[in-house]
């Protein structure tokens, strides 16, 4: 069986989180959102530029903290 790709990281939510200290769930429970939207959103499986700016204004940080500024997307072959 083939191993999934870890898809790219494009969000830094939850190494802001860890920083501050402050879980998941409690994210979740300010946005009022599931603990498992919130796990797809941590775990790159969800991306939502309004949710960004949602969970920047809770956590008291600029959105540009939370966007991944190493992500460079593939370039498409011509």
């Amino acid at each position: 069986m083939k191993k999934k790709d870890n898809p790219p990281k494009l969000n830094r939510v939850a190494e802001v989180l860890k920083a501050q200290g402050r879980s998941q769930r409690w994210l979740a429970e300010k946005l009022g959102i599931s603990t498992n939207a919130m796990h797809n959103i941590c775990s790159q499986q969800s991306q939502s530029l309004e949710r960004l700016f949602e969970i920047a204004d809770v956590l008291g940080v600029s959105v540009l903290v939370l966007i991944n500024d190493d992500y460079k997307p593939e370039q498409k072959k011509s």
